[in-house]
């Protein structure tokens, strides 16, 4: 399988992966191109599925593609430990309409895995809430009776 040229040089158009996948990773969410989305998918998937395994050549492998240290730290605390039962497929590829400007086919990405109110009321036991504040995300854990 080849990787589509993007028109752009080799340099420009891994680093334009990088970029997006380091971005994906941070905001859980990016708009781009139908294209540049089936081309960084492969990529994205395979940095998570190192990441399940934890280890420091997983870490450092990821270092090595991901421009931003917190796209790693979250890649490995976060994202891994949030997949569920997924072995697989952790993106989700949607389509949207065309872009107004020229006319380009666009695609939202997305990382797909268990929420995190789920993930905490596992390692709990009891019932969490997540309310998400302007700055951060805090958490109200409620006991159940």
């Amino acid at each position: 399988m080849t990787t589509p040229k993007l028109g752009r040089k080799k340099e420009h158009r891994e680093r334009t992966l990088r970029n997006l996948a380091t971005s994906l990773i941070l905001f859980e969410k990016v708009r781009t191109t139908e294209a540049k989305a089936k081309a960084i998918t492969p990529m994205v998937e395979r940095l998570i599925s190192h990441a399940l395994t934890g280890s420091l050549a997983a870490r450092r492998s990821a270092k090595a593609v991901l421009f931003d240290m917190n796209a790693v730290a979250k890649l490995f605390e976060d994202v891994a430990n949030r997949k569920g039962d997924r072995e697989s497929g952790f993106v989700r590829i949607t389509k949207l309409p065309v872009r107004p400007g020229d006319g380009s086919a666009m695609a939202q990405l997305e990382l797909l895995y268990t929420p995190l109110e789920v993930v905490l009321q596992e390692k709990t036991g009891t019932s969490v809430k997540v309310r998400k504040t302007a700055k951060s995300a805090k958490t109200e854990e409620e006991v159940s009776e």
